[in-house]
């Protein structure tokens, strides 16, 4: 995980990057979770772009950016899903995401 990184694309997102004391979990059935302070939101915890679940959000949202559509043309989807190397795909997509984005930003 790339917190910095993480944090900036789901901000960018529109997204909460959630505040919550990881010392007060809500102990469900089967998982703990969290309230976050400024949404107020049910959590699991923070996207995690190397994850495949919290990464098919980044990608999904990222379709509907045309600044996006040659760096999304480079990449198989399929390589996301992939067992052994999906890791590492989805970390090089969301870097060169986060790359793309930040330096928009530095540059304003």
């Amino acid at each position: 995980m790339n917190e910095e990184r993480d944090k900036f694309l789901t901000e960018l997102m529109n997204q909460c990057w959630h505040d919550y004391d990881k010392d007060k979990p809500i102990n469900t059935y089967s998982l703990e979770a969290y309230i976050c302070k400024k949404c107020k939101g049910f959590i699991l915890g923070n996207n995690d772009f190397s994850q495949e679940e919290d990464f098919m959000r980044l990608y999904t949202w990222a379709k509907t950016q045309k600044v996006l559509k040659e760096t999304i043309e480079k990449y198989d989807e399929q390589n996301f899903h992939d067992k052994e190397n999906g890791k590492f795909y989805r970390e090089k997509f969301a870097d060169s995401v986060y790359t793309i984005f930040k330096q928009t930003k530095d540059n304003e």
